[in-house]
């Protein structure tokens, strides 16, 4: 016997295409999970701290160190005499002036975008070309945070306030630049403040550290915030909808909404996670962004950018990632890439 085998032209022109679509997308498939797991990254560390003041032995130096380890910060206590290599955040504490060789050192640091803070009375001396100056009196017996949105007051309750011993600090002189964060309730005088320009950032604390009663989780976490965000690190707040007014950003607490925003090269890799027992209508994370960094597009695959719009929010340096939704459980990861910078 023999048999004659055929191939019918139909059976390739049916089954041909199928195959050929299955392969794609389970190459599609594979490529989005590698994609995905590519974005696994670890949030970075807290920045380098170097502490420069004109007195290691002074009450308020002591009192700031203490205070930044707490918020494991790991500070570096550099004597004015002793300075060397300006690095990391650099922070000023009790320091009434600046000598000519460190000041022009700062001016240099701070034109290539370094990082300032300044802890209680600021030094006389101009820092690069930011000058700040401050009264000194009795502080109230209470401090209140802001309840607008801010990257220094990102994941905080908004309108938060705690008791201290009142003392001796200083009233710092606002200017149209700074942003304050936080108030004296009494005399609303700023206590906290955060300002960029030129492409360098300033933090501003006026409080007196020995002030404070038992350690607040509240503050620990701002202080950490604040130097991550002074040091270029993206930062991130999440709401419900895109106003990010108070209640917005306690809705999304409540209802469970997880979320983060970490750099990885020239990329940010956007995290929202619904842990909650209801679907989030709207889930918007505010990203901002490292100073230089002026415009950002969605990347990643198609399925990555489904659903997903981005606004830009230029005056703060900042934009927003929205979904329409979230279901109970549902993890989802979102790129951007970096398109302009100045």
């Amino acid at each position: 016997l023999r048999h004659e085998a055929r191939v019918e032209w139909k059976h390739i022109a049916i089954y041909v295409p199928i195959v050929l679509l299955v392969a794609i997308i389970g190459a599609f498939a594979l490529w989005s999970f590698f994609e995905k797991q590519s974005l696994q990254i670890e949030p970075p560390a807290l920045p380098k701290v170097t502490l420069i003041t004109a007195d290691p032995r002074s009450r308020l130096t002591a009192s700031w160190v203490r205070l930044l380890t707490d918020a494991e910060m790991q500070p570096t206590l550099v004597p004015l005499e002793k300075v060397e290599v300006l690095e990391g955040v650099v922070v000023l504490c009790d320091l009434p002036a600046i000598p000519p060789t460190l000041a022009k050192d700062l001016s240099s640091f701070v034109a290539h975008g370094g990082a300032i803070a300044v802890l209680g009375p600021p030094p006389a001396t101009p820092i690069g070309d930011v000058s700040m100056s401050a009264d000194i009196g009795m502080s109230d017996n209470a401090i209140k945070f802001s309840e607008a949105v801010s990257p220094l007051l990102a994941r905080l309750q908004p309108g938060y306030d705690f008791w201290v011993k009142p003392a001796q600090v200083a009233f710092l002189k606002e200017s149209p630049r700074m942003v304050v964060d936080a108030r004296w309730t009494g005399n609303a005088r700023a206590v906290i403040m955060h300002m960029e320009k030129s492409g360098t950032r300033y933090v501003w604390f006026g409080l007196d550290p020995n002030a404070i009663g038992e350690e607040d989780r509240q503050l620990m976490l701002l202080l950490r915030t604040a130097f991550r965000w002074v040091s270029g690190q993206p930062i991130s707040e999440g709401a419900i909808g895109k106003t990010f007014t108070p209640e917005s950003r306690r809705a999304a607490h409540g209802a469970g909404l997880s979320f983060s925003a970490d750099r990885s090269g020239r990329q940010f890799v956007v995290h929202m996670t619904n842990r909650g027992k209801a679907t989030i209508q709207n889930p918007t994370v505010k990203v901002w962004l490292p100073p230089g960094v002026t415009e950002v597009a969605l990347a990643g695959d198609i399925l990555m950018k489904r659903n997903v719009t981005l606004t830009g929010v230029p005056e703060e340096g900042a934009c927003l990632v929205s979904r329409p939704r979230l279901a109970p459980g549902e993890d989802r990861l979102m790129k951007l890439k970096i398109v302009k910078t100045r």
